[in-house]
């Protein structure tokens, strides 16, 4: 069961890098579901988690071109975060999505999006916590 769980996540993943990276943009039919999950998730088992979604939400509200596919696909990344390793694990998502990003940024002429850093972030975050 666990399996299928985790190929679901991995798909997901892959479709949001490649819409940001291709479009610019995360359409609201892969964050929606996704937040209403990990939302709904969080509040069947343990409602705590939900503070990693607000705290990594947060996060992005107070950053500069930001895109609200970005912020919709914060919350279930922070929930995520939050279940596998807390509140430590939000802090490294965040830090280590900023950084991905600032490293794909390097010597760009344009902006690189944030979406596929901050599903890097977060994969990295959980597998390393």
């Amino acid at each position: 069961m666990l399996g299928g769980a985790l190929i679901v996540v991995a798909a997901w993943c892959v479709a949001v890098v490649v819409c940001d990276e291709r479009h610019r943009r995360i359409p609201d039919h892969l964050t929606v579901p996704a937040l209403v999950g990990a939302v709904a998730g969080a509040l069947w088992s343990a409602p705590a988690v939900l503070l990693g979604g607000v705290a990594w939400a947060l996060f992005l509200l107070c950053g500069r071109g930001i895109g609200g596919g970005d912020v919709k696909l914060a919350v279930p990344l922070g929930i995520v975060a939050a279940a596998a390793g807390g509140v430590g694990a939000v802090v490294a998502a965040v830090f280590l999505a900023a950084l991905v990003t600032a490293v794909r940024a390097w010597g760009q002429r344009r902006a690189v999006p944030h979406g596929p850093s901050m599903v890097a972030g977060t994969l990295i975050a959980v597998v390393a916590l």
